[in-house]
């Protein structure tokens, strides 16, 4: 049978989850599905799962690989996907049976270059969340892929009851020929990778259709990288904000927009201070960690340019200290 979608799912240390997200791809209603397992040198059992599925199924590739990271993996699955179409699926996730069906008929009806499903998370609990976009059009052309996806995507502003899109390559299916030659950049080089992911493949299409359907499960793991204290966090979330900065300015917007590298900013910032409380620090090396926070260019940029208007009460109280440098004060919030 001729493959019509191929999903790339990086398989790394999910021995506990990824039978239940092999099944949920093996389940899937649409015809012409392949699957492609990247063993990205996993310490576990998982080389063995993915070999012991491939037996079974011919549905099913395997790669085995030197472990190079969650980028690496889909770049390796890229190299040898058949379909016309692809998707990427995370090994601790799973997907609803119809997700790739609803997908590509839609993907096709409209000849768009991307469909966007919408998606729950799962927390440790087993409680489920949804997470719908909203106030967007479910057809984009290049001018409402820009002013719906890529700018708030970019930085959310409340008050322009713009829909809050997130950085999240696994609930996409893109045409092949729009993602064949993309290589994604390497997560321990940029923080939340996906964003940026997002943003360069938006960019490059003519049409995107948004299906405000959820489909796709995605599990917290307290053991990613994204839920780990990690020294470096303030320092690799600059390097993405310089990042989306220099998105803007390419694009020649980053004057009317600016505002939305603060927001994100802000964003970041907050994201710092809470990798801070997970570190198990002492009050001297939090105090450092903190100061680390502020030496940041467009993170201190942020914080002292940002509109209080946006925020809560919290919050702005939380930037004010900010711009204090109350470091003692803003000790006891974490």
């Amino acid at each position: 049978m001729k493959t019509i979608i191929s999903v790339i799912v990086p398989v790394y240390k999910t021995e506990t989850t990824l039978k239940e997200c092999i099944s949920s791809l093996l389940n899937q209603t649409v015809k012409g599905l392949e699957i492609i397992l990247v063993d990205d040198g996993s310490p576990d059992n998982c080389p063995m799962i993915c070999d012991e599925y491939a037996s079974k199924y011919d549905q099913i590739k395997v790669i085995h690989k030197e472990n190079g990271g969650l980028s690496s993996a889909r770049n390796a699955g890229l190299e040898v996907a058949t379909g016309e179409f692809i998707g990427f699926v995370d090994s601790d996730d799973y997907v609803s049976t119809k997700m790739y069906q609803k997908l590509y008929q839609r993907i096709k009806a409209d000849n768009s270059d991307i469909c966007i499903c919408s998606h729950y998370t799962v927390n440790s609990e087993g409680q489920i969340k949804e997470h719908r976009f909203k106030n967007i059009p479910l057809k984009l052309d290049i001018d409402t892929i820009y002013s719906h996806l890529i700018l708030p995507l970019i930085g959310y502003l409340p008050n322009k009851d713009e829909s809050i899109v997130e950085g999240f390559v696994c609930r996409n299916l893109y045409r092949k020929e729009l993602i064949f030659d993309y290589r994604f950049k390497s997560e321990r080089e940029y923080f939340a990778e996906d964003v940026i992911s997002d943003l360069e493949l938006y960019s490059r299409c003519k049409s995107i259709s948004i299906l405000n359907e959820c489909l796709y499960f995605y599990q917290y793991n307290d053991e990613s990288l994204s839920n780990k204290y990690r020294p470096d966090v303030s320092l690799l979330l600059n390097h993405l904000l310089t990042w989306e900065a220099d998105f803007l300015k390419l694009n020649g917007i980053f004057d009317k927009e600016k505002e939305r590298i603060y927001s994100s900013g802000i964003k970041f910032v907050l994201f710092s201070f809470q990798n801070i409380k997970k570190g198990g620090l002492s009050k001297t090396e939090i105090e450092n960690e903190i100061a680390k926070v502020f030496e940041q260019e467009l993170l201190s940029e942020s914080i002292r340019n940002i509109s209080l208007s946006y925020y809560n009460l919290k919050m702005k109280v939380f930037i004010v200290l900010c711009r204090l440098k109350w470091k003692r004060i803003l000790l006891k919030l974490l």
